[in-house]
């Protein structure tokens, strides 16, 4: 399932996909907040992407969360 964490490496979550990635890993061109396939977005697209990806998780949280008591 998951491939083991090698020292030094940690499970991140991209800000623009959400997709787990493991960083570093040597030789990959993942950054400390975006995974490989988003790293070659340009950038301008890329903060659009994160605040798309910010708001459908907040609408899920709050979809998941019981309505408050009337």
């Amino acid at each position: 399932m998951n491939a083991p964490v090698h020292s030094g490496q940690r499970q991140r979550t991209c800000r623009a996909c959400g997709k787990k990635f493991d960083y570093p890993v040597k030789g990959g061109a993942a950054t400390r907040h975006h995974c490989e396939d988003c790293v070659a977005v340009p950038p301008d697209t890329r903060k659009i992407l994160e605040r798309l990806h910010q708001r459908i998780a907040q609408l899920e949280r709050r979809l998941a969360s019981p309505p408050p008591p009337k």
